[in-house]
């Protein structure tokens, strides 16, 4: 560790927009960028923490825009001076004085705490996580690699099928198909069964709605349809505030999984999903919980239920994306993983595509997330931006 007692000095705001391979389409429309912003924390004794917020004003509430103002207002206000060791404490002057601050930009100050602890303790991230956890009274995962899933946007179901079929190819045993048409739920149920014929029996598929289908009435018709192509899971087949929706498609279709999403913003969520049986899976997300301690303790109330985590993505750049899968490997309740952006984005400031192998992904034993930052162009005056740190 360096020096005893060091605090945070500054907060640096780095708002990014970083093109993606492809148009990606869900059921809200069709993205073409990832609108991103990065966040460089530098303490005392010149240590570096690296956190970024991905806001998504339909699930976390935020813009863009709005994460800068709060990172550079309310939450530099309420971290800086402060001990950069203890995250807890930092966690807890977040929540007493970054009021109105959303939990995108909480992440962002979240993750770059606890990647500063964790370089300060020379551990990698999953490490100074798991050791936390263990001595919160939890279970060590024990786990040294990831396997993750590769997505599919929406489109016409051949179109889509070409797509998993190639990701298959490419070494993943997963797939998750983006679909969520509000207008013909049957169009839906065809784009998995024409995918499940084209990538064989034996290939995952994740079928996520992000609540296009909106009500149970619509839902429960549809779930049924595809259980006969066997998905892992449907994903948030209605409107986030419809727990008892979720919980009657559970009831009325017992064969097909349901996963929580959009639905669960924090562990007191997750209380009333559990209370009504509501889901089999939950969709952690740390973008819309506000952070890596939000996220690990939605996850003990998971766990407690004996239900199964996902650690997901608003889709993220490799800083974002390092931190769910440091997270994912420090929480033995985790059952699937996603995190796939760096595979997305046809631009990145850092270089965490180097540790995917296919579908397997291996986190390099570095102190903190151990991604190292390259260059990228800004959003808004396309300048270009040189960074050379170890993240």
């Amino acid at each position: 560790m360096n020096a005893a007692g060091a605090t945070i000095a500054s907060l640096a705001v780095v708002p990014m927009r970083l093109r993606f391979h492809e148009p990606f389409a869900v059921t809200s429309g069709v993205r073409t960028h990832l609108e991103t912003v990065l966040v460089r924390l530098t303490a005392s004794d010149g240590t570096v923490g690296w956190g970024e917020a991905s806001p998504d004003e339909g699930v976390t509430g935020e813009s863009p825009t709005a994460c800068v103002e709060a990172l550079g207002g309310v939450l530099a206000e309420a971290v800086t001076g402060r001990g950069v060791d203890d995250v807890d404490a930092l966690g807890s002057s977040i929540d007493d004085l970054a009021d109105g601050a959303g939990p995108a930009a909480r992440a962002a100050v979240d993750i770059a705490v606890h990647d500063a602890a964790a370089r300060r303790r020379g551990l990698p991230l999953w490490r100074f996580l798991e050791d936390r956890i263990v001595a919160g009274g939890g279970t060590r995962a024990g786990r040294n690699h990831l396997q993750v899933s590769r997505v599919v946007s929406m489109d016409d179901p051949e179109v889509m099928a070409v797509r998993a079929a190639t990701h298959v190819r490419d070494g993943f045993s997963t797939v998750k198909l983006k679909v969520g048409d509000p207008h013909d739920w049957r169009r839906d149920v065809e784009r998995v069964v024409v995918v499940r014929a084209a990538v064989g029996p034996d290939v995952g598929i994740k079928v996520d709605v992000n609540q296009g289908w909106r009500t149970a009435e619509v839902a429960v018709p549809a779930v049924a349809a595809m259980a006969e192509s066997r998905p892992l899971f449907v994903e948030q087949p209605v409107d986030r505030r419809d727990l008892a929706g979720l919980a009657e498609i559970r009831r009325q279709v017992p064969r097909v999984p349901i996963m929580a999403d959009e639905a669960v913003g924090s562990a007191e969520d997750l209380g009333r999903i559990v209370a009504l049986g509501a889901a089999d899976v939950i969709n952690l997300k740390v973008m819309r919980l506000g952070g890596l301690r939000a996220a690990i303790a939605a996850d003990a109330v998971a766990a407690a239920a004996g239900i199964r985590s996902q650690i997901g993505t608003m889709i993220e750049s490799s800083i974002g994306s390092a931190a769910g899968l440091h997270l994912a490997t420090a929480l033995a309740n985790v059952a699937f993983v996603e995190m796939g952006g760096p595979l997305m984005l046809a631009e990145d400031p850092g270089d965490l595509g180097r540790c995917y192998r296919g579908e397997t992904v291996t986190l390099p034993d570095r102190p903190g997330l151990g991604v190292t930052l390259g260059h990228h162009s800004d959003s808004h005056d396309r300048s270009r931006h040189w960074w050379r740190e170890r993240s």
